[in-house]
């Protein structure tokens, strides 16, 4: 009977064969399931958003004052923009919204707008992301006048024998004023009456 040497070279090429072939077959899967991943076949659900929602506050609780009133707050997505609205009694002609604290570069973030029909809108826009607490301050001017300062009737005009209050100052100087200053900027006429304010953590 006959008998067939094997060869210890054969075998040994047949091992490097069969690693290579398992290599081989690993690396093409490996490849395979990073690009599976990559179009989505194995996603488990979209990542978490990190951006906030907007934030609406109806009827905020508030300091009430009896020239007018905050209706609702609405806060942007990025915190970036306050835009607060409200109703004002018949002889109120402007509102001033102050927002704060601030962290830098003054007090508060402050606007101002005129009012119509007894409703206004006023927008602030703030630093990103608002800082917690907050407060909304709101301040009336009244055409009627209000209470003036002793020093506001130095530079009042006379007509007759009945002096007449100088109008009220330019809607940027009150609130470069107020962003600076804060509440101590409304002692001038017509804005006499007390505020509304807002608290976050009321």
């Amino acid at each position: 009977m006959a008998t067939h040497a094997h060869d210890p070279g054969d075998s040994i090429s047949a091992a490097k064969q069969g690693g290579i072939a398992v290599a081989v077959i690993t690396t093409v899967g490996g490849i395979i399931v990073a690009g599976l991943n990559l179009i989505g076949v194995f996603d488990k659900g979209a990542p978490a958003s990190t951006t906030s929602a907007p934030t609406t506050i109806s009827k905020p609780p508030q300091q009430t004052s009896p020239m007018g009133s905050m209706d609702k707050v609405e806060i942007n997505a990025a915190g970036t923009e306050v835009t607060v609205t409200g109703s004002a009694r018949k002889d109120v002609d402007s509102v001033a919204v102050m927002v704060g604290p601030r962290q830098s570069g003054g007090q508060y973030w402050a606007s101002q707008a005129s009012v119509f029909n007894q409703q206004w809108t006023v927008e602030v826009a703030t630093d990103p992301r608002l800082p917690q607490p907050y407060t909304i301050d709101t301040r009336y001017h009244s055409v009627s006048g209000g209470a003036a300062s002793e020093s506001a009737f130095k530079f009042s005009f006379f007509q007759g024998t009945e002096p007449t209050p100088p109008p009220p100052p330019p809607a940027n100087q009150i609130v470069n004023c107020a962003e600076q200053n804060g509440p101590n900027c409304f002692n001038g006429p017509g804005w006499g009456g007390p505020p509304s304010v807002y608290h976050s953590n009321q």
